[in-house]
């Protein structure tokens, strides 16, 4: 149990901020006899004067502004808190999580299309190297990548993909590797685990162990901006580069085209009672995943 009520605390927040009982009593709408009780009362609980008058003035004691400088803050925090439940309450919303690579190169050049159709929706993007838990950050909604078992929770593959090396046009002054055997005297690109590079070096009958020159990035969204770079060749995902090759930023080497052994999953709680707005911006993501994979970028 609190030794004294919130309620005397933001009376006494709003007293010792306008350092006059009647200013407060104006902005809380009371009178200001139910603030001078209010103050009586927690001087009593706290066993310390907390105002003191000097002249027509009154002053802050020396516990009275300690006590203003510790509870502040945390009523600041309580009305940002409830504010927030207000305003969740009345805009629909929902709360996404995806690896940043996909964020970057996938879902976020095409969410304008989602906003447009649903612009009342608030929607949450996090985006993370590694997995969110969804019950602990309230979220709706993720999607992964990965072979499709997560423990207590339901998921749907969303999208397959494909591994194949791009480059800058302008890597190496323009003169590009023009076969896979080339690759072993160029800078090769990777992410720590170098999954694709492996995957796709076993599928094109390349030792990957000849290779002389790499760079390791903690991620995707490093690899392909320093592959953007002209910084060397990265093996990358088609769901994550088709729109940098469009755009021209970066080019594909070879017909060697590898299946990935992974796919991208919409992931929720298990059982989870979808709202409409969640089982309308699933089907969209649907929509968007079936036109990609048919070739649209």
């Amino acid at each position: 149990m609190f030794p004294t009520s919130l309620n005397s605390l933001v009376t006494f927040e709003a007293a010792a901020r306008h350092k006059s009982y009647s200013l407060a009593a104006a902005e809380l709408h009371i009178t200001h006899s139910a603030i001078s009780q209010q103050m009586r009362l927690l001087e009593e609980s706290l066993g310390a004067s907390l105002f003191e008058r000097k002249g027509r003035q009154m002053q802050l004691t020396a516990e009275g502004l300690q006590l203003l400088k510790q509870i502040q803050p945390a009523l600041r925090q309580i009305s940002r808190a409830v504010a927030q439940v207000k305003t969740e309450k009345r805009t629909p919303a929902i709360r996404v999580a995806t690896l940043q690579s996909f964020a970057t190169f996938w879902l976020l050049p095409r969410l304008g299309k989602f906003q447009a159709a649903y612009p009342d929706l608030v929607i949450h993007i996090q985006a993370a190297i590694g997995l969110v838990n969804l019950d602990k950050t309230k979220t709706d909604i993720a999607i992964r990548f990965g072979l499709g078992k997560w423990e207590d929770y339901d998921a749907e593959k969303l999208l397959d993909d494909q591994l194949y090396p791009v480059c800058s046009p302008d890597f190496n002054g323009g003169r590009c590797p023009s076969n896979p055997k080339q690759l072993r005297n160029c800078r090769i690109l990777c992410v720590e685990n170098g999954r694709e590079w492996l995957n796709w070096s076993k599928f094109a009958g390349i030792d990957i162990d000849s290779f002389q020159h790499e760079t390791h990035h903690s991620d995707s969204n490093l690899m392909l901006t320093a592959a953007k770079a002209g910084q060397g060749i990265a093996v990358a995902r088609h769901s994550l580069v088709a729109g940098e090759i469009a755009a021209g930023n970066l080019v594909r080497l070879f017909d060697l085209i590898a299946p990935s052994d992974y796919s991208y999953y919409l992931v929720t709680p298990k059982d989870l009672q979808k709202c409409a707005e969640l089982l309308a911006f699933e089907q969209w993501l649907k929509n968007e995943a079936n036109a990609f994979a048919g070739g649209a970028y």
